[in-house]
């Protein structure tokens, strides 16, 4: 079958790049819609992302003039300059299942980050590491949490027959809020609480946007050398606080301090797929099934998507203290399991935390990809 390619420049292709997935995931009744909003305030050249990137968005047409395939091809200067490569990234892949009509998507993409001399590219990112990122390619039979993507089983085959291999797995884990798994973990936090050197407290509401740059001097900290990273810019980070106010509470999100220094902290976050599946994508039912009674879903897990510890406090229980507040008040709202992602495979350290002390199951593994030019 002949397709053909054509750039998002107008109102009628950016509808039909955003609505595509709905026609591709019809039949999967694990496959959760995204919220339309943000996916159109991403593609939106007026979002800070794209300060620091060049994003081009493409959809795929069959010989009929329908779309039946979707790519974006991303050159972040951020990312290459932060750590000295010059690679290209590829997301918002979308298809129907045909490895001719896969391989024309991808080299599309290839194509522009190859004329904007990049010698690789990578993906899916939808558009970084600070937004969805990794195709599924395990765990099929759960709906996918808050912020973590779901696609058909067959799309990482047609990525790996346009020459694709495997870069990194980003992991999930699930964990049932079982108190007899968490015995040593919680007889840890308890002795570290004891001691008194250290102020745990819940974020403060009313002062969410500089509590939030705390945590994330934190994370820049506790993240600066791990694999993909990318440090957020003061625009992005505020759009960011923007987009997750409404879903942070005190409970879910400790915080550590030492002599009024934050140094370690975690943020959970009710799992609000539950509602934007029962919306449809759309703003305004999501939001009634989110927060509005009689329309409000019972939402009962979490997921766990940041934690940190400063470096010099590694080591000291301070990890356990914080999961155990998670853990803790998450069962008190009725939100005692969860999934906690996600972790690189090469992060033994977190691996050793989630496997041997909590008990955690690796129930989903998110994979990117890479071709050399």
């Amino acid at each position: 079958m002949n397709y053909t390619v054509e750039k998002v420049n107008s109102r009628k292709t950016r509808k039909e790049f955003i609505m595509l997935p709905f026609s591709i995931n019809k039949d999967d009744p694990h496959w959760v819609p995204p919220l339309l909003m943000n996916v159109r305030q991403l593609m939106d050249s007026k979002h800070p992302f794209h300060e620091h990137a060049d994003v081009e968005f493409y959809v795929a047409r069959n010989s009929g003039g329908k779309v039946v395939g979707r790519i974006s091809a991303c050159v972040n200067r951020t990312h290459n300059e932060y750590h000295n490569e010059k690679t290209g990234f590829f997301g918002f892949l979308e298809c129907e299942n045909d490895s001719e009509l896969a391989g024309l998507l991808l080299s599309t993409a290839e194509n522009y980050v190859k004329a904007a001399g990049m010698e690789s590219i990578r993906g899916p990112f939808n558009l970084s590491t600070n937004e969805e990122c990794g195709l599924l390619v395990e765990g099929f039979d759960t709906d996918p949490r808050l912020m973590m993507t779901h696609n058909p089983k067959w799309l990482g085959g047609l990525v790996e027959q346009a020459g694709y291999s495997k870069l990194m797995d980003l992991l999930a884990y699930w964990l049932d809020g079982d108190s007899d798994k968490f015995e040593k973990l919680f007889r840890i936090a308890a002795m570290v609480e004891k001691r008194g050197e250290w102020k745990v407290r819940g974020i403060n509401l009313k002062d969410l946007s500089n509590d939030m740059r705390k945590i994330m001097d934190v994370y820049n900290e506790c993240w600066g050398e791990n694999w993909g990273f990318v440090p957020m810019s003061a625009r992005e980070f505020a759009a960011m606080v923007d987009e997750l106010k409404m879903l942070v509470t005190p409970e879910l999100t400790p915080i550590v301090e030492l002599n009024g220094e934050v140094v370690a902290f975690g943020v959970a976050l009710p799992d609000a797929n539950i509602a934007f599946k029962k919306g449809k994508g759309r703003a305004i039912p999501s939001i009634l099934a989110l927060k509005v009674p009689p329309f409000k879903v019972n939402i009962d897990r979490v997921r766990v998507l940041l934690m940190g510890v400063k470096k010099e406090h590694r080591n000291k229980g301070l990890e356990a203290l914080v999961i155990d507040r998670m853990i803790r008040n998450s069962k008190k709202m009725g939100m005692g399991r969860g999934e906690l992602s996600w972790i690189l495979e090469n992060n033994r350290e977190m691996r050793a935390i989630l496997e041997k002390q909590m008990n955690a199951d690796l129930y989903k593994r998110y994979r990117i990809y890479n071709k050399e030019f």
